[in-house]
């Protein structure tokens, strides 16, 4: 009899136990924040401990965090507003990013030649459309579908807002863009090289499941900077006396350690074969991990050379640090190409913080400029907004790609061939 009253009395006090753990439960969820909104919280601490203070703005948020509270926010939503506060403020350094990508894209990418874009990469089904010219989307002209894009991209020049069609866009960024038409499709006029001008309705497609066919130029050229791949490597051209430096990204190759890549450069211009050395970094979006600035013990040795820059809309960041490091070591070196995508304030250094409501990581900058002034690009550029400026503005073409020419390497012999 006693097992049994145990028994139970244990059932009843299990159950209350329950019952009231439940019950306060309840009300600590009742008075709790949504996640979306514990996540823009995140990210106005992180804006107001960084260099971002001096310009951030905390009532930039505050229709978001109303309507978040109000529960008329989803997460996709609450992402895509997310960014287009961030975007205002024209840092590249300040993003937010998706930890799992968003694999719905167009089944068409395109390539930006300067003043053009031409489709560049492909499912089979519009192989036929690979190098058509891009005229309109949605039935607008192509910079200002541009410009809609770009209010959901951090971009700091005009220029670069441009590069950012490059990407293999998420088509949900052509919806909130206000670019979809009432069935959810895409609409693109191309032009053809001969004139002829179709328009194309794109639903999305996964590039997991879907396989791109890239454009290749009808003339091989190993020297082109478009198909390499190495964070850094070398490129010989001595038929043209030119020794190309293909610099993709600042972050060191565990097989090719920097020190070494910079000693075999001057061993080969040692060759007597060249008189011009190219740097290139129109793809450099920078890194962290590589040396900043080309050894000064070369001075001497690199000094006896014509020496050119290219860079462009996708130059950001730590490139624009080796930039300027070589305008110090080498100050007759000259910059081909257009302005760079990297503002001259130059951000530098990036925090994260992980964003679980959004599954995103939210990056800013740790430094502004403390860490690189940059003095000797800062004579290159007249407002806080602007890029780095080329001694010798010129803008790759269509037309010499597919020919296997490097419309910007061109541009380079003939600038030296005539001095």
């Amino acid at each position: 009899m006693k097992k049994s009253l145990l028994i139970i009395l244990s059932i009843v006090f299990t159950f209350l136990f329950v019952v009231g753990l439940t019950s306060c439960n309840k009300s600590k969820n009742k008075n709790s924040k949504p996640a979306l909104y514990i996540d823009v919280m995140k990210i106005k601490a992180d804006l107001t401990t960084s260099s971002m203070r001096s310009i951030y703005n905390p009532a930039d948020f505050e229709a978001l965090e109303k309507d978040i509270l109000a529960g008329k926010v989803s997460r996709t939503d609450c992402y895509y507003r997310v960014r287009e506060i961030l975007g205002n403020y024209h840092v590249a350094h300040v993003y937010i990013t998706p930890i799992e990508p968003d694999p719905v894209v167009l089944p068409v990418t395109f390539y930006n030649y300067g003043k053009e874009f031409h489709v560049c990469g492909v499912t089979k089904k519009y192989e036929k459309y690979l190098g058509w010219k891009l005229t309109k989307i949605n039935g607008l002209e192509v910079d200002e579908a541009v410009d809609r894009l770009a209010e959901f991209y951090s971009y700091e020049t005009v220029i670069s807002k441009r590069y950012n069609v490059e990407n293999k866009i998420p088509f949900a960024d052509f919806k909130y863009a206000g670019l979809l038409d009432n069935k959810g499709k895409l609409h693109i006029t191309l032009e053809s090289s001969d004139g002829i001008i179709e328009e194309l309705v794109l639903k999305s497609v996964n590039y997991n499941k879907n396989k791109f066919i890239t454009l290749l130029p009808e003339i091989e050229n190993n020297c082109l900077p478009h198909f390499v791949t190495d964070n850094y490597s070398i490129k010989p051209c001595s038929e043209k006396r030119t020794l190309y430096v293909p610099y993709l990204s600042c972050i060191a190759r565990d097989d090719y350690p920097a020190d070494v890549w910079f000693s075999d450069i001057i061993k080969e211009l040692d060759s007597g074969l060249y008189d011009t050395l190219v740097f290139d970094l129109r793809y450099n979006h920078g890194g962290y991990q590589l040396t900043w600035g080309f050894p000064e013990k070369y001075r001497d040795e690199l000094n006896k050379y014509n020496i050119a820059l290219v860079a462009g809309g996708r130059t950001f960041s730590a490139s624009t640090i080796f930039m300027e490091s070589i305008l110090e070591v080498c100050p007759n070196a000259k910059i081909f190409g257009e302005e760079t995508g990297q503002a001259i304030f130059n951000y530098t250094g990036v925090n994260s913080e992980e964003l679980k409501a959004l599954n995103c990581t939210f990056g800013y900058p740790m430094f502004l400029e403390e860490i690189s002034p940059l003095p000797e690009l800062k004579k290159r550029s007249n407002a806080h907004y602007q890029g780095i400026m080329p001694d010798v503005e010129v803008y790759e073409k269509f037309e010499d790609f597919i020919k296997g020419e490097d419309t910007i390497y061109n541009a380079i012999y003939d600038y030296f061939n005539t001095l």
